[in-house]
């Protein structure tokens, strides 16, 4: 086997691993804690339709978690707190975590056929349209106000990675933090985490915030990989090479019309897995991720009915790995890959003509580099490079209509023009939303949408082959049907039948010498129930199970390949002895999944339990968590030569919070 051929799953994982303005009314991103049951259990959400919304109202199903939520239940990362939502889940190779959504996966696509933003702003990056969710995922969990997920194609308000859902992190502004906050985090595995924030509101309006935070984690000291247990490679125990670290860094200043926001992270991750054929129980295995955004908005009232947003941005992202392999001696070969975009928005909003919203916009971005490189380090050797840059043009336009009082017609069509493709794709959406009675809401929802080829993707069979067969976009067509109740006592309950669509889905394929190619169609369809009780003082229930299958036109021996037809979630927060303490009980059950080796990952029923003491002494917060109480030994799709991943055990953490 030639060294090209064992350096080519380098860049293979990298490879099947942008800005939208989401800008609200000042109101609909305050701190949530002050709204009543029925207010937040029919909150305003930004995502929808890109201004504040009921979700009543919304051509949408959505998804809401709050701050409060998050320190109740005390999620680390946003893979945690996605993993508690409705039709989501999550799995993870020990270097990345990856979404699952309602039904569908793809082992190691990078999360690119979900739009990951903050605050509105697309956070996929320009290489592999990555959508981090965790470590590496831009903000602390801790300057999160809210996290709002929509399933479905995202047209016409939101176009390109907007596949199988979207997902808008709100952060808290400077008055919700109010002064110095110092947290700190102590955990298993020689886990330790700082962070320092401030944030206030000043008597002008102006309302800041500035954080910085570190992360250090010694990671699993010793791993066992069944393919790996014989006594040249350690009897398959990697040993002390799981560690990660990331610091981020975020400013946030708003002022009258105009918010200025930025931030950085950067994160380093030993792999401990070798899955490709590096070598095993070698620390000079491993990658880094950078990401950089800049985002100045401007939202003005133009009479009681219109309102202007403006938006411009820029994006930077960085990624190298390295890996060590044994060539008859021990070579390293590098992954580098940078790419930078920046570009604007432009959105009108208007309640002029009577019974109708309107929304038109404008989007545009110049994906200025998109450098890839793989090469040995000493001796040098160059298996490939490539760089692009090209712009993508997005306009839409969307009108809510009242035709009565109960009932609202949803029409939006969306134009992209982007550099990937060879044509423009137009793509619409439709919604009748009908509110017989005040409490029930009935929706019939369908939309379209396409994910274009990533850069990574156009290269790779070039770079590897030196063939460059054309790539399509892939395409998608949702349909959902809604019912929604909710009770003045804080009761909702929902239920939606779902189905999907996918045509021109891009895979590797073994039989043409893993050339990627757009395939046949795939067919997604389930149903799902969520009903969630919410009491005043604290307490809450909400429990969802989601059930779907995947039909495959062509090979159905892997259309299911990944996915749990069933997941069911609970959650469960009391207050104790009058408030002082608040329990957050969680239980996440994941069915079982089948691997691409034909075998079968076993279902897994995790239980986690956080206690959290809120100015258990003056200023000082205290939260302790017990992840997977019953030290379950779940297990996750691995990759290459491994057909399941072990996961961690029982873990710990201890957090103090002082607000000064």
């Amino acid at each position: 086997m030639s060294r090209l051929k064992l350096s080519a799953p380098i860049f293979a994982i990298t490879l099947l691993s942008s800005s939208g303005l989401a800008t609200a009314d000042n109101a609909a991103i305050e701190d949530l804690t002050d709204l009543s049951i029925e207010e937040l259990l029919n909150v305003d959400v930004i995502s929808a339709s890109r201004l504040g919304q009921k979700a009543s109202q919304a051509p949408s199903s959505v998804s809401v978690l709050t701050a409060t939520d998050i320190r109740t239940f005390g999620w680390r990362t946003l893979a945690d707190a996605l993993n508690a939502m409705p039709g989501l889940f999550t799995t993870n190779d020990r270097n990345y975590s990856f979404l699952g959504v309602r039904g569908f996966i793809k082992a190691n696509d990078y999360n690119s056929r979900v739009l990951i933003m903050i605050d509105g702003q697309r956070m996929n990056e320009n290489i592999y349209d990555t959508g981090n969710i965790a470590q590496e995922f831009m903000l602390d969990m801790d300057l999160v106000e809210r996290i709002e997920f929509i399933p479905g194609s995202g047209s016409s308000i939101y176009g390109a990675n907007a596949f199988l859902g979207l997902i808008n992190v709100i952060t808290k502004k400077g008055k919700a933090i109010n002064g110095v906050q110092l947290a700190g985090d102590v955990g298993s595995f020689d886990t330790y985490k700082g962070r320092v924030s401030y944030g206030k509101q000043f008597g002008n309006g102006a309302d800041v915030l500035v954080s910085a935070s570190h992360y250090d984690s010694g990671g699993v000291e010793n791993l066992y990989f069944s393919a790996y247990d014989t006594p040249a490679t350690n009897n398959g125990i990697a040993h002390n090479v799981d560690a990660e670290r990331t610091d981020r860094l975020l400013g946030r200043v708003q002022f009258k019309e105009f918010t200025l926001s930025g931030g950085f992270v950067d994160r380093f991750k030993r792999v401990p897995t070798a899955a490709y054929g590096q070598i095993f129980n070698d620390p000079g295995n491993y990658t880094v991720d950078k990401q950089v955004f800049g985002n100045l908005k401007y939202e003005k009232s133009l009479d009681d009915k219109t309102t202007l947003l403006l938006s411009s941005f820029f994006q930077d992202y960085e990624y190298h790995a390295e890996d060590a392999y044994d060539f008859g001696e021990r070579i390293v070969t590098r992954d580098k890959t940078s790419g930078s975009w920046w570009g604007g928005d432009a959105q009108l909003t208007t309640r002029a003509f009577d019974r109708h919203r309107l929304i038109l916009g404008v989007e545009y971005q110049y994906d200025q580099r998109q450098f890839q490189k793989t090469f040995d380090i000493d001796p040098y050797y160059l298996y490939g490079q490539t760089n692009r840059n090209g712009h993508r043009v997005e306009a839409y336009l969307q009108d809510d209509i009242q035709l009565t009082d109960e009932l609202i017609f949803s029409a939006g069509l969306r134009f992209d023009y982007h550099h990937m493709i060879k044509h423009m794709p137009l793509n619409p959406r439709l919604g009748l939303i009908w509110n017989p009675l005040v409490s029930t809401t009935f929706k019939l929802l369908y939309s379209s949408t396409f994910r274009a080829p990533n850069a990574a993707e156009l290269d790779y069979n070039n770079y590897y082959f030196s063939v460059n067969p054309p790539l399509h976009e892939e395409r998608i067509k949702s349909y959902e049907g809604i019912v929604e109740w909710r009770a003045p006592e804080g009761l909702k309950l929902s239920a939606a039948l779902f189905y999907n669509d996918i045509s021109q889905l891009l895979e590797a394929n073994e039989a043409t010498n893993d050339l990627l190619a757009n395939s046949h169609s795939h067919h997604i369809y389930g149903a799902e129930w969520t009903v969630e009780k919410r009491w005043y003082g604290g307490r809450l229930l909400k429990a969802s199970h989601t059930y779907s299958r995947v039909d495959d036109e062509g090979d159905h021996s892997d259309a299911s390949v990944g996915l749990p037809h069933n997941i069911f979630k609970l959650h469960y927060a009391e207050p104790l002895f009058n408030n002082t303490l608040q329990l957050g009980v969680e239980n996440i059950y994941i069915d079982q999944r089948l691997t691409w080796q034909g075998g079968v990952a076993d279902a897994y029923d995790l239980v986690n339990i956080n206690l959290r003491a809120d100015r258990i002494i003056e200023n000082v917060d205290l939260l302790f968590g017990v992840y997977n109480l019953f030290d379950s030994r779940y297990e996750m799709l691995g990759n290459g030569v491994h057909e399941i991943l072990p996961m961690n055990g029982r873990e710990f953490r201890l957090k103090l919070q002082l607000t000064l």
